[in-house]
């Protein structure tokens, strides 16, 4: 692996339950393994710390390669897994078994990390819907972050449920878990930028489906997060960009503690590290980091 150059890791998880938790079986069925695709880029130099970040709803990991590299060149190494149903990684598009299964998906990340970099410490970075499985992994396992920063956090998720039956099949048909329903995301909310518009529009990775499931569990790991921000222990920054319509600052400002700083993007929407100013606003983010690694 060449300097600002990734490396494709499988890591080979279980299956999951029907409620999240790990799944029996040994081999690539239903009931068997799974691949978390990972992307990886080594620090140029002896490690400072790892960062592992977290992707929004319909997005993957190797749309932050461009920030990963900023991170990289600064002796951050990096890993951009994409999440089960997402990118390239196995499972349903847009299907999770809820939070129990994130959770444990992010904790095979950091473990990894550990393993290969023992004694960096690891830095947690969430985009959206990610953020918000990145600060509740920070509440539940403290002791294995040491920042935190949240990037437009979803604090009110309004996605769409797939469509109930009508007429005769009401009767005899339920709504399965991955019943694909819609994200709806539109580019407009997401970037200011044409550029970045485009991008996104153009990714044949880049969906707009979230299952049922999926929906239900992220309301309450929302709400659950939301009340609990000022309860962080770790160092944390929020960004916020200009549309409050996907990710509301003044919902941070009233939840969050002494721990936790806000700042606000001008002229860039949602996907600040793809929109008007993303680099400045990647290197703001690496100054960050560096200074609170502990």
């Amino acid at each position: 692996m060449g300097i600002g150059e990734p490396l494709a890791t499988y890591l080979e998880l279980r299956q999951s339950a029907d409620d999240g938790s790990e799944g029996a079986g040994l081999s690539h069925s239903s009931k068997g393994l799974f691949l978390l695709h990972v992307l990886e880029l080594a620090a140029y130099g002896e490690p400072l710390g790892a960062v592992t970040l977290v992707h929004d709803a319909g997005d993957h990991g190797a749309r932050y390669l461009d920030t990963a590299r900023v991170l990289a060149a600064a002796r951050l190494a990096v890993a951009l897994p994409d999440l089960r149903g997402h990118g390239k990684s196995e499972g349903a598009r847009g299907h999770s078994a809820g939070i129990a299964e994130v959770l444990r998906d992010l904790d095979a990340v950091q473990d990894h990390l550990a393993y290969r970099l023992p004694v960096a410490p690891k830095v947690l970075v969430g985009v959206g819907l990610g953020a918000l499985y990145a600060l509740r992994y920070t509440l539940d396992k403290p002791g294995n972050v040491a920042a935190l920063v949240l990037i437009s956090p979803r604090w009110r998720p309004q996605f769409r449920a797939p469509a109930q039956p009508s007429g005769l099949f009401k009767m005899f048909k339920k709504l399965a878990p991955d019943a694909p329903g819609a994200i709806g995301n539109d580019t407009a909310k997401l970037f200011a930028d044409p550029s970045a518009r485009q991008a996104w529009g153009s990714d044949p990775l880049v969906h707009d489906v979230i299952t049922l499931r999926a929906i239900e569990h992220v309301g309450a790991v929302a709400g659950d997060v939301e009340r609990r921000l000022a309860q962080v222990s770790v160092p944390t920054l929020v960004l916020h960009g200009d549309s409050r319509e996907t990710s509301d600052p003044a919902i941070t400002q009233s939840s969050g503690g002494s721990s936790v700083e806000v700042r606000s993007i001008e002229g860039a929407r949602h996907g600040l590290l793809h929109d008007t100013g993303h680099a400045r606003v990647a290197e703001s983010l690496r100054d960050w980091i560096l200074a609170h690694l502990g």
